[in-house]
This record gives C-alpha cells, structure tokens and sequence, in this order.
C-alpha cells in the first residue's frame, strides 16, 4: 500500500477588530506580532485599516496542518487566560491554507482535543485554499 503524503499548509493566528490597540495586545500577550496594521496603515481605497495582529507559524509547509495550529498554541499557552480575555473584544481566529495537488495527497485530520482547546479559547478556524499559482 502506497503512503499517501501530506497537504502542504499554513497556519496564522490573527486578532482583529475595530477597537483593537495592537500595543495593547502585545502588551497583554506579553510577545510582539510577526506582522500588524494599525489604524493609520491606509488600505489601497485610502480607508484606514480594521487593526490586525498576527503570530505566523514557523514551521515548513510539508508539516500537516494540526502541527502548525499546536506550534502556535504552544507560543500562546502560557497567556491562555489573556487570549480568552483578548477574544471577548475582537476577533480571533485561526487562517489556514493547505494545497491537496494530487489524490495521493492526504486529507486534513483535527482531532477532537486540539477543537476543544480553540472552542474554549474563543478562537474561530478558517481553512482557505492554497493558490498555488502565487508560489
């Protein structure tokens, strides 16, 4: 039997929202965001931006989806409670991406603990397709 290989994937974890004060939730999380806009970050209609701060996976696209989910929960275990606190006023959510480029490419498994743990964080789960064309 053949060994089906893995999806490659992404994964970030992304606050946002209206109200959202990026220095407050750095502050809060105690950890700086790998990427963020703030209000003055002017959108290409010259609108100012919703804020947005965002934790990036650092682990290589061939590692299944549930392992970059893991790695970033692992960075924000040790200020769950601020999460949950954080999430009371903004958005937050994981975005994901993964490529299924053949049928020998596996399917995405989430198991029923890593699902609880975002549900009780108040943290949402977006799985977007991979543009393989943008690589």
């Amino acid at each position: 039997m053949e060994t089906k290989k893995e999806a490659k994937s992404w994964a970030c974890l992304v606050f946002s929202g209206p109200k959202l004060k990026i220095d407050w939730v750095s502050h809060k999380l105690g950890m700086d965001p790998d990427f963020f806009l703030d209000r003055d970050t002017l959108t290409s209609e010259n609108e100012p931006s919703i804020p947005h701060w965002q934790l990036n996976s650092k682990l290589s696209a061939k590692e299944p989806l549930q392992n970059h989910l893991w790695e970033l929960l692992k960075r924000i275990a040790a200020v769950r409670n601020e999460v949950k606190e954080v999430s009371d006023i903004c958005d937050v959510c994981f975005y994901t991406s993964a490529e299924f480029s053949s049928p020998e490419t596996k399917g995405i498994l989430l198991d029923k603990r890593l699902l609880l743990l975002l549900g009780d964080l108040g943290i949402n789960l977006e799985i977007l397709p991979w543009d393989s064309r943008r690589l």
